[in-house]
């Protein structure tokens, strides 16, 4: 009975298992390993310890109403923006990505269930790690005879629901109004702009005077018991019964509103997107090669990174480390070291792109078998996307440096060794290894380990240190007291 009733072939809940089902096969702990229980049992306890520290912290000094209002409300907000920065792109890649959505619109099945399960996938994937990092507090808390804090779980679930429905929302008007590529480009820098403000506001208090940051939080703090509206989902995050259920029927209406309104929209956007033909891919496709193998490895590994979907977006995100290169560069920001620290920035950051590029490259190659096939000698083909990759972030570090030979121009041939040994290192290291970022397509095997990731970002520490003891001739003076 139950087969033919709640999980019936095509029915909702058939295809909400389904999706759970892609969504997990495409997660990054499966696109790493096969066995990932051990390591996540590991990980959870240990940041269940953590969380039993700081909530006994947290009990041995209480805050009045006021404050915790307006505690509970900044972090509502900031895991808010980055829901909907992930919500975008993962709304994206269920448009672009997948490419089932117009299988399944050709089905019997109804366009506004694909697109509801869809919207209840992606939110509970956003909500899913602030979820696990909260709930640990939440359990700690309760723990400590604090069972308001339970309430945790379902109000992060419900914020990641309406991220979701919000971002679904902007993803399907774009599509209808600019079209599937212009839709792409523009829900990542959304996102981009969303992780650039949080990231702002967090380093704010270094770059501003104490008093403007202090004043500007104040003018947030709410006023006498924090019973008014715009209130009500931070009395919720604290356990308040009448808040926290009305903040979980605020998310479940528009959850509803979204699925309702834009069903039609969604199945147009689908198939608009299924059969989008990029403007001038003839003219790409034209048959023109190169006169030898070399450059024409060198050109298509180049293609792969500029076709990755999201690439300036997470390179703008690795590439954060120069905010406090410039302000140090300039003068407007001072540390203990000079210049001398924008040494081991860069090379750190050289390190981390060269990773990130090479993955990009040999993650994105769907098709290795035809390009062995060639003329092109092996060596040849591995040296390609080596230089490719090298070539890319040298792009990218040479205003830095050059800045840096402005400022200070004895630190320049310390960075430039440093940078020149860690890009070797880690192109090598993300040509064998290379960091899980793209899921492996039906019939094609997993590309990307974990630990390449951590292999590179300790490749990439080990030659930023080399570089600060360069730079420093008394770098470690603090380790002998």
């Amino acid at each position: 009975m139950l087969s033919r009733g709640l999980v019936r072939r095509g029915g909702f809940a058939w295809l909400f298992l389904h999706e759970l089902r892609v969504l997990w096969r495409g997660s990054i702990l499966v696109r790493t390993s096969r066995h990932v229980a051990a390591p996540v049992i590991g990980v959870a306890i240990i940041f269940q310890g953590i969380a039993l520290l700081l909530a006994g912290q947290i009990i041995k000094h209480p805050l009045p109403l006021a404050e915790l209002v307006l505690v509970a409300d900044i972090n509502l907000f900031f895991f808010g923006v980055l829901m909907l920065s992930r919500a975008m792109t993962s709304a994206i890649d269920v448009l672009y990505a997948r490419g089932d959505v117009d299988f399944l619109l050709a089905s019997p099945i109804r366009p506004g269930r694909v697109l509801a399960v869809r919207m209840i996938g992606v939110g509970m994937s956003v909500a899913a790690p602030w979820v696990l990092l909260g709930g640990a507090l939440a359990n700690a808390l309760a723990l400590y005879g604090q069972p308001w804090a339970l309430s945790i779980y379902p109000m992060l679930l419900a914020e990641g629901l309406l991220a979701a429905a919000l971002a679904f929302a902007i993803v399907v008007v774009l599509v209808a109004r600019v079209g599937p590529a212009t839709a792409r480009r523009t829900g990542h820098l959304l996102a981009l702009a969303m992780g650039v403000v949080i990231f702002a506001l967090g380093q704010a208090p270094r770059f501003l005077p104490r008093a403007t940051v202090a004043a500007f939080w104040e003018q947030l703090m709410p006023k006498g018991d924090a019973t008014a509206p715009q209130w009500i989902f931070a009395r919720g995050l604290l356990g308040e019964p009448q808040a926290l259920a009305a903040s979980i029927a605020f998310s479940l209406l528009a959850f509803v509103i979204v699925r309702s309104l834009l069903g039609r929209s969604f199945a147009n956007g689908a198939i608009t997107a299924a059969a989008y033909r990029p403007p001038g891919a003839e003219r790409r496709q034209s048959g023109k090669f190169r006169t030898t193998p070399f450059p024409a490895i060198l050109a298509k590994n180049l293609r792969l990174l500029t076709r990755f979907p999201g690439v300036v977006s997470q390179t703008v995100y690795r590439s954060l480390t120069l905010v406090p290169v410039l302000m140090i560069l300039a003068g407007k920001f001072r540390i203990g070291g000079g210049t001398a620290v924008v040494t081991p920035l860069l090379v750190f950051l050289a390190g981390q792109l060269a990773l990130f590029f090479i993955s990009v490259m040999v993650g994105s190659d769907e098709s290795p078998e035809l390009a062995a096939s060639s003329p092109a000698s092996t060596p040849s083909l591995r040296h390609g996307a080596m230089v490719a990759a090298g070539y890319a972030t040298t792009i990218l570090m040479a205003p830095p440096l050059l800045l840096l030979l402005a400022a200070d121009p004895q630190e320049l041939p310390i960075t430039i060794a440093g940078t020149a040994g860690v890009l070797a290192s880690n192109i090598a290291v993300g040509f064998r290894l290379p960091i899980p970022l793209i899921r492996a397509e039906f019939g094609k095997s997993r590309k990307g380990t974990i630990l390449g990731l951590i292999i590179g970002v300790g490749v990439s520490s080990a030659w930023a240190a080399a570089a600060w003891a360069l730079a420093t001739p008394d770098a470690f003076a603090w380790l002998r007291g």
